[in-house]
């Protein structure tokens, strides 16, 4: 539990340690590996685990280091209640979260809780996403450590769910590849959704992957059946949903963790995909919420 400055003897369910890889009764951990190498007992199997990589770890779970060699570790614990107050841990094993998930966009629990001959919630990250990854769990411990101002519970709980979404993407990348997929696409693909909140063009990924605009455009539209430009934009729209939904964070801040280049132009651009103005959107999700959870 992290005790909150602003508010006399509030305290959030959620914390970090920079030591230790396990977790807390009813509390999820995400352990980054930076460097280093161990043998795991992850529920009484071994497990050999080579930085970097990042550990999923539901309350259940027993991690025991057995044997370690200069590891380097950050590892954020946090209560589904951190979250959304109306999720626990039995409302996420529940037969209703999957449908929960649809209608209030919950984020999925699955990476704590699926094993199977490959996974043993350890995901391995190419060093080239470390920094990343590492940004985001640096950017929570800083947010507890220091607390700068009242929004600082609404900044880690933006880059929890943004975790989520990186460590979604790194296990695709790592267990369910397509070989049939194209390698420049896939390429360029893992560096969108990597780098969501910067300011790229269509030229600059032609420099960077030394691929003309034709060629890119023509084999991304036909792999995404979408265009570059289209693809981004519903990766923003999506990712700025989330945090609409979980946080208080402003129009203005969001929209430019989201990689629009100005809060008017998230506004217009968002309204024409939704429907709804960013502060409507929030505020229908908040009622809907209200409405299901208080029946």
């Amino acid at each position: 539990m992290t005790k909150c400055r602003f508010w006399e003897n509030r305290y959030l369910p959620i914390e970090y340690s920079l030591d230790k890889i396990h977790s807390e009764d009813g509390f999820f951990s995400l352990c980054l590996v930076k460097k280093g190498i161990a043998t795991l007992e992850i529920d009484g199997e071994k497990c050999y685990l080579s930085a970097p990589a990042m550990i999923c770890v539901n309350p259940d779970k027993k991690v025991t280091v057995l044997r370690s060699n200069h590891l380097q570790i950050k590892t954020i614990l946090f209560a589904p209640e951190f979250i959304n107050r109306n999720l626990s841990v039995e409302s996420i094993l529940s037969e209703d979260y999957a449908i929960n998930c649809k209608l209030f966009d919950f984020p999925s629990f699955d990476l704590f809780y699926q094993t199977n001959s490959f996974y043993n919630c350890v995901i391995p990250i190419d060093a080239e996403e470390l920094s990343k990854v590492e940004y985001l769990f640096d950017s929570i411990i800083e947010q507890l450590s220091v607390q700068p101002d009242n929004m600082w519970s609404c900044r880690a709980r933006m880059s929890v769910i943004r975790i989520f979404d990186y460590a979604a993407n790194l296990y695709k990348e790592a267990f369910e590849v397509d070989q049939e997929r194209d390698t420049l696409i896939d390429c360029i693909l893992t560096f969108i959704e990597f780098n969501l909140e910067k300011q790229f063009t269509i030229d600059d990924l032609c420099r960077w992957y030394n691929t003309n605009r034709t060629t890119l455009m023509a084999e991304f539209k036909r792999i995404t059946g979408k265009t570059i430009n289209e693809f981004i934009i519903e990766k923003r729209i999506n990712l700025s949903k989330k945090i609409l939904e979980f946080t208080n964070i402003s129009i203005e801040e969001l929209s430019e963790k989201c990689g629009f280049s100005s809060q008017s132009y998230f506004t217009r651009t968002f309204k024409k995909k939704t429907g709804l103005s960013p502060t409507d959107y929030r505020k229908k999700a908040l009622e809907e919420r209200i409405k299901n959870f208080q029946t």
